[in-house]
């Protein structure tokens, strides 16, 4: 039996005005194709099926590096792979998380997984019926999340990324020590190498992937400005024409991507930077709320390893009493090593041990 593939349609200007020959506008479409297929290859539900997946231009292949710009013979042999490379993998990204009924619901899963975030929540669920609207995706999120340490922001975002079916990529600012892990380094160092944004617009498969910018308040700029890129990432407008400094020649369209920084402390952020956010603070559980997150971890638990015949599905009220005492991550740690142990002894009851003095802060929060 024999398949019909249908290859993408590449939205372009006139072929024969722009000089585009039939065999470059083939391999655009190809391309755009194998794009497609390896985007249709994630695990996400809210995901149209391959052949289907809307796709945007994300830079102009018509641009080529200046010539004469370089003497050097690996900067040229540099220049060379880099292009190969656009080639292959195209001008055309996916646009993932397209506004429907179904990608609302999958966003509001949010509300039992993470209730102490119920502002950004709404505003994530405004942002997505605008969008429907339009009938277009869910692109160009800024949002900073703050509050104390341990109250889940950074799990929030990438669960987020998770029930949107986005790349999601967490960079750690708390530990970068100049702007070349977003913006790339400068092109006249002799390893210089482009940064996380074009990384994931040329060499990933989505136009609007979701960047976690963790503890954006912790950034050290001893050696640089790790912060420099995000005056012009936030804004729409400059967004759109990106240069990493890697390859200053090639701008490409950033406007689409979705960022959720976490701070502990705005006030320590430049105002003008702060202002191309929308804040939400991020507070701590209740207890009811916890109890109901401790109840949903074990029952994840269960599923993961095929549990869910061999033990109680609700743990009981003493057990969820204990586990209140530390934080989630310390809970998952205790119900994991409760049902290794438990097999172990092939047994059908839980013993939660409190392991070590530390398990018991007074910090009661903690998110993977």
């Amino acid at each position: 039996m024999s398949t019909h593939v249908v290859l993408p349609q590449v939205i372009a200007p006139d072929a024969e005005r722009a000089g585009v020959s039939k065999l470059t506008e083939l391999q655009a479409r190809v391309a755009a194709l194998r794009v497609q297929s390896q985007a249709a290859q994630d695990d996400g539900a809210t995901l149209p099926v391959a052949g289907q997946l809307p796709m945007v231009t994300v830079f102009n292949p018509a641009i080529k590096p200046p010539e004469g710009m370089s003497s050097d013979r690996d900067s040229t042999k540099r220049d060379e792979r880099i292009m190969t490379l656009l080639r292959e993998r195209g001008a055309l990204r996916v646009l993932g998380a397209v506004a429907s009924p179904m990608l609302a619901g999958a966003i509001s899963e949010l509300y039992d997984s993470h209730p102490n975030s119920s502002g950004a929540i709404d505003y994530i669920l405004g942002e997505e019926v605008l969008a429907r609207r339009q009938g277009n995706a869910l692109c160009g999120l800024r949002l900073l999340l703050h509050g104390s340490a341990g109250v889940g922001k950074t799990d929030v975002a990438l669960t987020l990324a998770k029930l949107l079916a986005l790349p999601g990529e967490v960079i750690s600012l708390s530990s970068a020590q100049a702007a070349a892990a977003l913006a790339g380094s400068e092109q006249y160092w002799s390893n210089t190498q482009p940064g996380a944004i074009w990384k994931q617009l040329i060499q990933g498969t989505h136009a609007n992937p979701l960047f976690v910018l963790d503890e954006i308040d912790k950034t050290s700029n001893q050696w640089g400005d790790p912060l420099g890129a995000l005056y012009q990432l936030l804004e729409s407008r400059t967004a759109a024409v990106f240069c990493d400094k890697s390859l200053p020649w090639m701008p490409v369209d950033a406007s689409k991507i979705n960022f959720v920084a976490t701070a502990n402390d705005p006030e320590a952020l430049h105002p003008a930077l702060r202002s191309r956010f929308v804040e939400f603070e991020v507070t701590s559980p209740s207890e009811g709320a916890l109890r109901q997150l401790i109840q949903r971890l074990y029952i994840n638990l269960l599923t993961e390893f095929d549990l869910i015949d061999r033990f109680p599905t609700e743990l009981s009220v003493v057990q969820t009493t204990v586990l209140l005492g530390g934080s989630i991550r310390d809970a998952k740690r205790i119900l994991r090593a409760a049902l290794g142990q438990a097999l172990r002894d092939n047994s059908n009851e839980l013993t939660l041990k409190m392991a070590t003095p530390q398990i018991v802060t007074r910090q009661r929060i903690g998110f993977l």
